[in-house]
């Protein structure tokens, strides 16, 4: 007798008895076992974004620490905080894959709150650089 692998929807984040396509929506069902393996891919990534833009901030912090000119202190402040919102992105990024990791299912409001902060620190991003190069 042979065991069927646990499939679930990607899509709906339900399990599913069938071995094809969701009952709900029609999406093809993923093993259990793959979604754990793509949570793990997701602790990787999440822990290489974190250190390398802590690396990349720690590069520019040093780079712009003698800055005097006009406008570069707001600058900097508003660079950090983009900095820090990137790393908490990062941070989110690895607890969700922790959490697909050992439950095979992702964490949707975790998702949702990445692109959030992402979408924040390009919107600082952005406004930094124009009120950087408007002084």
């Amino acid at each position: 007798m042979t065991i069927a692998p646990a499939m679930f929807c990607p899509r709906c984040n339900k399990p599913s008895g069938d071995t094809e396509k969701c009952t709900t929506c029609g999406t093809r069902l993923k093993t259990l076992e793959s979604a754990k393996r793509r949570g793990w891919v997701a602790v990787g990534a999440g822990v290489f974004l974190v250190v390398f833009v802590s690396a990349v901030w720690i590069w520019v912090a040093r780079l712009m620490a003698g800055q005097t000119a006009q406008g570069a202190a707001g600058f900097i402040g508003r660079l950090n905080v983009v900095f820090a919102l990137i790393v908490l992105c990062g941070a989110l990024g690895m607890f969700n894959g922790w959490f697909q990791a050992h439950s095979g299912r992702t964490n949707r409001a975790i998702a949702f709150a990445i692109l959030v902060v992402f979408a924040i620190a390009l919107f600082l991003a952005y406004a930094a650089s124009k009120a950087y190069s408007a002084a």
